[in-house]
């Protein structure tokens, strides 16, 4: 096996659930999260999805694994980001 062909196993927790998914070190993230949210039964769009480590920093999912420094056993963390699926309304009061 070729350097650029190494995979590695990261765990994915959605919805307190985890979903093991192998993957090679130099692909984007983002394909990984895709194939994590169909095992978990969420598929379609990953628009809205955050990735976070287990100290809660956000990962940039459009790089690899090997620019992340992301090794084999990582748990990431899949979440619905802050501010999504819905909207907030206030009525204000007319003046006449």
């Amino acid at each position: 096996m070729s350097p650029n062909e190494k995979k590695i196993e990261i765990i994915f927790v959605i919805q307190g659930k985890e979903f093991l998914v192998e993957v090679n070190i130099n692909q984007k993230i983002k394909a990984a999260v895709h194939k994590a949210l169909q095992q978990a039964g969420h598929p379609g769009s990953i628009e809205g999805w955050e990735l976070r480590t287990e100290s809660g920093e956000l990962i940039d999912i459009n790089s690899s694994f090997k620019d992340q420094n992301i090794i084999s056993s990582t748990k990431l963390f899949l979440s619905r980001g802050a501010g999504r699926g819905g909207f907030f309304y206030t009525k204000t009061k007319e003046t006449n």
